[in-house]
């Protein structure tokens, strides 16, 4: 495959393509992103308990959906899989659009096409990615890669929150619905990826609890966790906070973005030279302390500060212990998608298991609790850099 040459980093043809499908999602769903549990949250009249709730079922049903959707792998391809799980989250989104027509209907509609591409896109995307990147400067690939993202993305919040505050949330969906559909096109241009899934649901339950799966297991349950409180209970925190001012929910959140950019590329290179382990275990303790400081949150100027420092250490932290899982999954051979899947059952246990536990935390001891656990929880990430070998 001829290598396109950016910055001396040699991005396969596959991996462009791939990325432009990523990039393109990102900024569908990113402009509304934050806000869309925000909607969720005023939709149910304003009550946490609420959101948790829904994020708590969806989570649970996601767990089957991941393993479910690896076995149509063999049956209708990778490629395939991914350009209808474009069409399952066009209609996820548009369903948020037709909302007010029947609140309950789209709501259900909302989350059976959320779950069908969840269980279409994810395992085939991270399998492609680990595939296309070259493993010798997969962490410089990252980097690249996350800046353009974090770039382009950077704007989006200030955009989606000036939207509503002008015109409202139905403009917003209905923009981001036709950026999603646009996303399908570089999916077409992307060379198939052969592989079979082979786990029953009783081999893929008794591998979760393997001691030799311990640190994928674990280290994925944290990731979940923490991100669990990263997208759902942060946005709803600083809306509260904000005392719902969209506007300024946007641009607090697309300043702390842009101080990721320069970031990300210096840790992309560190990645390359040094033991990623010690990366991973140095930036787990810049990302726990990151979310204690959040404890401590009362203003506007509060957030900035805190998700800023927060997300110096997740610069660390995400990108040295996703380039750890790639490599570990593209050093599993045939066995990538089966790596893939216990990955993905294990965040997704572990966003579930966080949203489950945060309901009655947030109804006795209050939301920035979940804070403190998210802090634990980030430790546990450290252990991706332990090598498992799916077999």
């Amino acid at each position: 495959m001829k290598l396109l040459d950016y910055d001396k980093v040699n991005f396969s043809a596959n991996a462009v393509y791939l990325y432009l499908n990523r990039l393109l999602i990102q900024i569908g769903v990113g402009i509304y992103g934050i806000f869309g549990v925000i909607f969720f949250f005023e939709k149910f009249g304003n009550s946490v308990k609420g959101v948790l709730i829904l994020y708590t079922i969806l989570y649970f049903i996601f767990l089957a959906g991941t393993h479910l959707g690896a076995k149509i792998i063999a049956k209708l391809g990778m490629k395939r899989m991914m350009i209808i799980s474009i069409l399952f989250l066009f209609s996820t989104v548009f369903s948020l659009f037709l909302w007010d027509k029947n609140p309950f209907l789209f709501l259900i509609t909302f989350s059976i096409f959320l779950t069908l591409y969840k269980s279409f896109y994810w395992v085939p995307y991270h399998v492609e990615f680990a595939e296309f990147t070259n493993k010798k400067m997969r962490g410089k690939q990252m980097a690249v890669f996350s800046n353009i993202s974090e770039a382009v993305l950077a704007i989006m919040p200030i955009i989606g929150g000036l939207i509503i505050s002008i015109r409202g949330y139905n403009i917003l969906f209905l923009i981001s619905s036709i950026m999603v559909l646009i996303s399908i096109i570089p999916l077409f241009f992307i060379q198939e990826t052969r592989e079979k899934y082979t786990w029953s649901a009783r081999r893929l339950m008794k591998e979760l609890f393997q001691k030799e799966n311990r640190p994928i297991v674990w280290s994925n349950i944290g990731n979940g966790i923490q991100d669990a409180v990263g997208i759902i209970i942060w946005p709803m925190f600083i809306f509260i906070i904000l005392e719902g001012n969209y506007f300024s929910v946007g641009v607090i959140t697309s300043l702390t973005i842009v101080t990721l950019i320069v970031l990300r590329f210096a840790i992309g290179n560190a990645l390359d030279r040094m033991s990623k382990g010690k990366i991973l275990k140095l930036g787990s303790i810049f990302h726990t302390t990151g979310w204690i400081v959040k404890v401590f949150i009362e203003t506007g100027t509060g957030i900035f500060l805190a998700h800023t420092y927060h997300n110096f250490g997740k610069v660390v932290n995400k990108l040295s212990f996703d380039t750890e899982i790639y490599e570990q999954a593209a050093d599993n051979g045939h066995y990538i998608d089966e790596y893939t899947v216990l990955k993905e059952m294990s965040l997704n246990f572990g966003k579930g298991l966080m949203f489950l536990i945060s309901i009655p935390i947030v109804i006795f001891l209050g939301i920035t609790t979940t804070f403190l656990i998210a802090a634990s929880a980030t430790l546990l990430m450290s252990l991706a850099s332990q090598k498992v070998q799916v077999d």
